[in-house]
C-alpha cells in the first residue's frame, strides 16, 4: 500500500497531532511507503516540547512523523540547499525496497516540481526541488542495479481524467499534465507503473507504456493497479482499474465522514472498520470531538457563505476583517477569497464552534504584515484582476474599482470613506504568510519570524468572539468591497 502525499494537512483529528495519529493508522494498516507532499511541511516546528528535537526546527513536526512510521517516507527530489542532495532526515530517503509476492519492489518518490512554492514558506526556506524526470531516471536505475524486479514511482504531482472506461484511452484527460509529461520523459521499461496524487483528481490509463493510478482525494476513493510479472522478463501485463469511491457520506470539508451511512462496497464486499485501528484512534478522537465542540460565542442568522455572483465572498471578507483586527497597526487587509483554495466550505447558519469554523480554514496559515506604497498596493490587487482566477482576493480597509475596458485590468483604491489612496503613500497590508510570499516588493518582516505570528484561524476565532451575539451573512458583503466600472468583463 502506498499514499501520494498530503496526507496529513486538512483534517482537525491529524492537525491537532501534528500527524501522528495518521501515522499510528498506517502502521497499524501496515503500509509500505509516503511520499512527501507540499502541506506535509505545513506543521512547520514541534507543537510539543520533544527532549531530542529543536523546538525551532520549522521541519520538525515532519521529520517527527517520519521517525514515527515503521514505512519510509520518500523525497527524491527535495533537496537540501547546504549539500545539494536529497533531504536525509531520519527515516527519509530519496527511495526504498520493499518484498511482495516474493518480488523485491523498487519505489521512487518524488514531489510536484512547484510545490515548495505551495506551502508555508517559512517551514520550507533552504530547501529546493529537482526535476523529476532526471531524478526519477537515475533513481530506477539504481534500483535496478540493486535488484528491483518491479520499479514504482509514487509521486505527489498529478494529472486528471474524466472517464475511466480504456485505459488507454486519454481524450478526457488534461493531456499536458504533469505526472504526464514525466512518463513521456522516461526511458522505456526502466519504471513499470506510477502512483500519482497532489491534483484531487483521479486518473486510471496508461502513457508511453506506464500505467497510472491516482485516486481523489480526502480518502474518498481507492486507487488500484495489478501487475503480472514473470522471472527474467520482469513486468508482462497490467491491469488498471477505476478508481473505486469508498465513500458514502462527506462531512462539510469535503472529507469521508464517519459512523451514519456504511461505507460503499469494494468489490462487491463490504468496508469493515479494523478493530484496531479503531482502538488506537479512539482517544484521539474523543479529544478531537470535545475540542470541536467548543462554543464561540456567537451565532449567525444565515449562513456565511464563500461566494456571492462569482465576485468577492462574504465569508472571505470576514477573514480579512478578522485579520485586519489582529494587526492593530494594520491600515488595510487582504485576505483570502471566493474560490481559492483556502475556504474550504461554508460557515453554517447556528451557534458556531471551534470545528465550524476550522471546517472552513484547516490550514495552519499565519498573519503576517507587508509594508507596500498606494502604487504597489494597486499593483498587487490587478494582479489579481485576471480572467480565469479562483476568484478575488477579500480585502478589509479599502474598496477596489477596476475598470475593465482596456488591454488590462485598472485598478482604483480608495478608504472605506472613499477617501482616494496616496500612490505614494506607505501601508501597513496585513495579510497570510501564503499571500506575501508571492509578493516580490514591498518590505516585509523576515521570514523566520512568521512562525509566532498569530494562526489566521485563531484570528477568525477571536474576532468572532469579541463581536459574540448574532451576524447576518449579508452584513459582510454589503456594501461590496470590489466596484467594476466601465464593463466587469475581467471580474467573470
Amino acid at each position: 500500500m502506498l499514499d501520494a502525499g498530503d496526507t496529513f494537512q486538512g483534517g482537525i483529528e491529524s492537525n491537532l497531532s501534528e500527524g501522528a495519529l495518521v501515522v499510528d493508522a498506517y502502521n497499524t494498516l501496515g503500509y509500505d511507503a509516503l511520499a512527501i507532499g507540499n502541506h506535509e511541511f505545513e506543521y512547520g516546528a514541534l507543537d510539543t516540547a520533544s527532549s531530542d528535537g529543536d523546538p525551532f526546527d520549522m521541519r520538525g513536526a515532519l521529520k517527527a512523523a517520519a521517525a514515527r512510521a515503521r514505512f519510509p517516507f520518500l523525497a527524491a527530489n527535495v533537496i537540501d540547499e547546504a549539500t545539494g542532495n536529497p533531504v536525509a532526515w531520519p527515516n527519509v530517503r530519496p527511495s526504498t525496497m520493499v518484498d511482495a509476492a516474493g518480488l523485491r519492489v523498487g519505489i521512487v518518490g518524488v514531489m510536484t516540481y512547484g510545490g515548495l512554492r505551495n506551502t508555508l514558506a517559512a517551514n520550507v526556506q533552504g530547501l529546493a526541488t529537482a526535476a523529476l524526470a532526471p531524478t526519477v531516471e537515475a533513481e530506477a536505475r539504481q534500483l535496478r542495479q540493486r535488484g528491483a524486479d518491479v520499479v514504482v514511482v509514487l509521486a505527489h504531482a498529478g494529472g486528471w481524467c474524466e472517464r475511466f472506461d480504456d485505459p488507454a484511452d486519454l481524450s478526457s484527460c488534461g493531456d499536458d499534465a504533469e505526472i504526464f509529461r514525466l512518463a513521456r520523459q522516461l526511458p522505456p521499461r526502466l519504471v513499470d507503473a506510477i502512483v500519482a496524487g497532489h491534483t484531487h483528481a483521479a486518473v486510471a490509463h496508461v502513457v508511453a507504456g506506464i500505467p497510472i493510478i491516482q485516486a481523489y482525494a480526502r480518502g474518498a476513493a481507492f486507487a488500484r493497479l495489478d501487475l503480472t510479472v514473470e522471472p527474467g522478463a520482469g513486468v508482462v501485463s497490467s491491469r488498471v482499474f477505476a478508481p473505486q469511491g469508498l465513500c458514502a457520506a462527506v462531512d462539510p470539508g469535503g472529507d469521508c465522514q464517519a459512523g451514519g451511512a456504511p461505507p460503499a462496497p469494494y468489490e462487491s464486499a463490504p468496508v469493515e472498520p479494523d478493530a484496531s485501528v479503531v482502538a488506537a484512534m479512539r482517544p484521539e478522537l474523543e479529544r478531537v470531538r470535545r475540542w470541536r465542540e467548543a462554543p464561540l460565542g456567537i451565532a449567525l442568522e444565515t449562513p456565511v457563505t464563500r461566494n456571492r455572483d462569482g465576485l468577492e465572498s462574504p465569508l472571505g471578507n470576514l477573514f480579512a476583517d478578522a485579520i485586519l483586527a489582529a494587526v492593530p497597526e494594520a491600515d488595510v487587509a487582504i485576505g483570502m477569497g471566493a474560490r481559492r483554495g483556502g475556504l474550504r466550505t461554508d460557515l453554517p447558519a447556528g451557534a458556531l464552534t471551534r470545528g465550524s469554523l476550522y471546517d472552513v480554514f484547516a490550514f495552519d496559515n499565519r498573519v503576517v504584515t507587508l509594508v507596500l506604497t498606494g502604487a504597489q498596493l494597486r499593483q498587487v490587487l490587478a494582479a489579481q484582476v485576471v480572467r480565469g482566477r479562483r476568484g478575488l482576493p477579500s480585502v478589509s480597509g479599502l474598496r477596489v474599482r477596476v475598470n475593465c475596458q482596456g488591454e488590462s485590468p485598472e485598478v482604483e483604491v480608495v478608504r472605506p470613506s472613499g477617501d482616494p489612496i496616496d500612490l505614494a503613500e506607505s501601508l501597513i497590508v496585513a495579510t497570510t504568510d501564503f499571500f506575501a510570499a508571492r509578493v516580490s516588493f514591498g518590505s516585509a518582516a523576515p521570514q523566520t519570524a512568521w512562525a509566532s505570528a498569530p494562526l489566521v484561524r485563531d484570528a477568525a476565532a477571536g474576532w468572532l468572539t469579541a463581536r459574540g451575539g448574532r451576524l447576518r451573512g449579508a452584513d459582510l458583503a454589503n456594501p461590496p468591497r470590489w466596484e467594476p466600472f466601465d464593463g466587469d468583463a475581467c471580474l467573470d
